[in-house]
């Protein structure tokens, strides 16, 4: 049997989006392909192999059958070596036009699009820029496997530290701010940053704060200090995202925690309604990240250290002279 003619390179990257997302469901999601397409492609690559490649019994611990285990390393292989065979192709034979398409999360993004966008665009060999938003981290490295990215800002997690097939560059180290309206008093903000003695009845602001129901690494670091810092804000109210959070801020209803690279993006409007507190506390670290084989081509190579240059010195003046941001 012939697989060159008979297994097609649609059914690999449909097998392959499946192993990265963890179902076809998930995989649909990622892919932008419809759950029946999925099967679809899935039924005919197992029908022309006979035999299963993903464990329909869901009292089974692996995704993969032995066969899938097999034919999942083959499919990871082909693609990569496909990418970049077509990416050296145009860099010598072509017309070295590429496409770079950046993700990362909304609360990331703001300024580091335009810098991302200008890493692109004085490149005469890139034809075409594209930005996507993930709702994850875990999204962001799906996109990436399944390649519907090239470049990515994202937080370090344990899984990208698990990862070879990804190139990553440390950028900075992200903080914890405190979101305060300007209402409250700085005097009794420095008391409870600095945890001083406290009167017995707090401004309302302070009295409530908002939480976060997106999950995120530096999630229980912020429990904790709200904990131990101010108990009696009870989470009264619950927002998906960061970006939302801060709104309830503006209204002047209650504080929460951002990140640093949230703050660098925030527009003047909520600048002028609420002040933000460097409380002492490391987030999580920032790395920008690509695809591996990628690396093999010179145009991505020289576009992911522009662009790690760029990001890392706008984040330095932003942690050394920014004057929104207050310590104590």
């Amino acid at each position: 049997m012939s697989y060159s003619t008979t297994i097609t390179i649609r059914q690999l990257e449909v097998l392959h989006g499946i192993i990265c997302a963890g179902s076809i469901r998930k995989a649909a999601q990622v892919m932008g392909l419809t759950q029946p397409t999925i099967s679809a492609q899935l039924a005919k690559m197992e029908s022309t192999l006979g035999a299963e490649l993903i464990n329909r019994d869901r009292t089974r611990h692996t995704l993969l059958t032995g066969a899938g285990e097999l034919w999942a390393e083959t499919a990871r292989r082909v693609l990569s070596e496909l990418e970049v065979g077509q990416q050296i192709h145009a860099e010598h034979f072509g017309k070295n036009a590429y496409k770079m398409t950046f993700v990362t999360i909304p609360s990331h993004s703001g300024v580091v699009l335009g810098l991302a966008a200008d890493a692109a665009e004085i490149d005469p060999n890139i034809a075409d820029f594209s930005v996507h938003f993930s709702a994850s981290s875990k999204t962001m490295l799906d996109f990436m496997a399944v390649r519907k990215a090239s470049v990515g800002l994202m937080r370090m997690t344990g899984s990208l530290r698990e990862t070879q097939s990804l190139k990553r560059e440390f950028l900075y180290d992200d903080r914890i701010l405190w979101a305060v309206p300007k209402s409250v008093n700085q005097a009794l903000v420095k008391r409870i940053i600095e945890s001083d003695a406290l009167p017995e009845v707090l401004p309302k602001p302070l009295r409530k704060r908002v939480l976060v129901e997106a999950q995120h690494e530096w999630r229980e670091t912020s429990d904790d200090w709200y904990h131990a810092m101010l108990p009696s804000a009870r989470p009264y109210f619950s927002c998906d995202l960061h970006v939302s959070a801060i709104e309830v801020v503006v209204a002047q209803l209650a504080t929460c925690h951002i990140s640093m690279t949230h703050h660098s993006n925030l527009p003047q409007r909520i600048h002028d309604a609420v002040n933000f507190y460097d409380i002492g506390r490391k987030m999580q670290e920032m790395v920008l990240v690509m695809p591996r084989h990628l690396m093999a081509v010179p145009t991505f190579v020289s576009y992911f250290n522009r662009l790690t240059t760029a990001v890392r010195e706008h984040y330095e003046r932003c942690q050394s002279s920014s004057p929104a941001i207050i310590q104590f």
